[in-house]
């Protein structure tokens, strides 16, 4: 798990910059749903996170058993994470958006395993919910962002009101269907904090950005305020879960 993480830093480490890599495409004001630079910061605190987790599933193992339960998961995780890393370094979008949405989806796996197991140790439980589910989170917005990207790559018009609602609308889907799994569920703390970071610097960016466009703003920003509302609604679930078990 650790020589994977590495593999992958060292690939974004060694990258050019967006805008180098596959035509600009993913570069800051490519699509309305570009996303900036600092929504993209984090993925190094979650390798680093990740790292933490690697170790601390080593050391208790002989108490938990869903780390066992998840552990070949999350070796596919982290290949498929630097897979996805050393394709976008190469430019390779296509393949990369494939890989990206397959690490998603082994993400969702372990994210669901989670949710359903019985964490006992508190460490365990930020060390292990925070670190797949803020992944999870801030991965869905990235690849609905480099999928739109992919699709204004191939013929699509980026500047064109179509192109820019149905970006809109994938983003709102998106919104909504993290709000239907996560409403009142412990999970949807990370998941929809992870997913809200990357979505508000894009507002932002849209809002004062080089490339503005309020209207795509504004729509992304009623996405934003779902996911904030479930955001709350498992964050006092949680509390509500803790005070009762005292």
């Amino acid at each position: 798990m650790l020589l994977g993480l590495g593999w992958a830093v060292w690939a974004v480490l060694t990258a050019p910059a967006l805008e180098d890599i596959a035509g600009g495409w993913l570069g800051q004001d490519a699509t309305a749903s570009s996303v900036p630079l600092i929504g993209q910061i984090p993925w190094l605190g979650l390798m680093a996170a990740l790292g933490a987790y690697a170790i601390w599933q080593g050391l208790s193992r002989w108490h938990i058993e869903i780390h066992r339960k998840i552990r070949p998961w999350v070796l596919g995780m982290v290949l498929l994470n630097a897979m996805w890393v050393l394709c976008l370094q190469r430019g390779l979008i296509g393949v990369s958006l494939i890989s990206g949405l397959a690490l998603l989806a082994v993400l969702a796996r372990i994210v669901l395993a989670i949710d359903r197991s019985v964490l006992v140790q508190h460490i365990d439980r930020w060390v292990t919910r925070a670190c797949f589910g803020l992944f999870a989170g801030w991965l869905s917005v990235i690849i609905v962002a480099e999928a739109l990207a992919f699709a204004a790559m191939h013929h699509g018009n980026p500047d064109a009101l179509m192109f820019k609602g149905a970006s809109a609308l994938a983003l709102i889907l998106l919104a909504l269907f993290l709000c239907a799994v996560t409403f009142k569920n412990p999970m949807g703390i990370y998941l929809n904090a992870g997913a809200l970071w990357v979505l508000a610097w894009i507002i932002l960016d849209r809002y004062s950005g080089h490339d503005t466009s309020p209207v795509f703003a504004t729509v992304c920003l009623v996405a934003a305020a779902l996911m904030l509302i479930c955001l709350l609604s498992a964050l006092r679930t949680r509390i509500r879960r803790i005070l009762s078990s005292h």
